[in-house]
């Protein structure tokens, strides 16, 4: 067996037993190479490893395996020191729009990326930061809501210091390109084209009939929240913190970016089967 002088990290969703049968034989492979092998914490703990673990923020390799689906790649990304080493996503999820291969596919996957043989996508991240308290980077987006569940929010949105209008709903949704496939679009919003440098606004239950926004990524909005007296913002579906009311919520683009190992196929390929247009179609290229 072929040996690469490489440090690669795992992480694994711990919720599914054959996501971690996989996370076993992906390490007893990469042992087999002569790989390096960083493993999260939690996953070390599981499988009974006492050596070679560490935190997603210490995990400084040439590109990390995640083994699950986009919630668990988000809930990685949000962690990951900067620059973010590159990520091959093995699918356990429902859908797995971000991931790449499947669980069958792994093995071969790791082996080509190990001999350099794939291209690199870049995700672009978006950053905010409330009353001067920086938040995490966002690979999907931000969702402005009030912490009681049960109440609308009243915020004004302003972008490069000009109002634009007025939201009142059940909260607003603030995504980049990756996250146009998100929550943002089943809240309404469009998909944008990962060549298109930009991020959507989207209001959620809107009490007004109001229609998302794109803005270019090079301007600076301004999310002003009026009512009500608490509010949550949560971040990528991963990471939840509250805020007192009035607030100011600033979000741009991020000097960071995530980047996924790919190897055939491309954006609308995803979208296409897994997403949007699920169906039997024949294209013809």
């Amino acid at each position: 067996m072929a040996t690469y002088r490489k440090t690669v990290g795992i992480v694994a969703r711990l919720d599914r037993k054959d996501s971690i049968k996989l996370a076993s034989k992906i390490i007893d492979f990469l042992e087999k190479s002569n790989v390096n092998i960083l493993l999260e914490r939690k996953l070390a703990k599981e499988i009974g490893r006492t050596e070679n673990f560490c935190s997603l923020t210490e995990m400084i390799c040439d590109f990390i395996i995640v083994i699950g689906g986009d919630g668990t790649i988000l809930r990685t990304c949000l962690h990951l020191p900067k620059p973010e080493p590159p990520i091959l996503a093995i699918n356990m999820g429902a859908r797995g729009f971000l991931t790449e291969v499947n669980p069958s596919d792994a093995l071969n996957a790791i082996r080509k990326t190990l001999l350099g043989e794939y291209r690199i996508e870049k995700c672009k991240k978006i950053y905010a930061e409330i009353d001067d308290e920086k938040l995490p980077d966002a690979l999907n987006e931000y969702f402005v809501t009030s912490k009681a569940r049960i109440k609308s929010i009243h915020a004004v949105v302003v972008k490069d210091g000009y109002k634009i209008s007025s939201y009142r709903g059940d909260g607003l949704v603030i995504a980049t390109q990756t996250g146009s496939t998100a929550y943002s679009l089943s809240g309404g919003g469009s998909v944008l084209d990962p060549e298109l440098d930009a991020f959507i606004l989207t209001p959620i239950c809107p009490m007004t009939n109001t229609k998302p926004i794109v803005f270019p990524s090079k301007c600076k909005i301004e999310i002003r929240v009026l009512n009500p007296k608490e509010i949550s913002v949560i971040i990528d579906g991963q990471y939840i913190k509250d805020f007192s009311v009035p607030c100011t919520i600033k979000i741009a683009r991020s000097e960071n970016e995530t980047k996924f190992i790919r190897f055939n196929g491309g954006f609308y390929d995803r979208l296409r089967a897994r997403l949007l247009f699920q169906g039997d179609y024949n294209f013809e290229r």
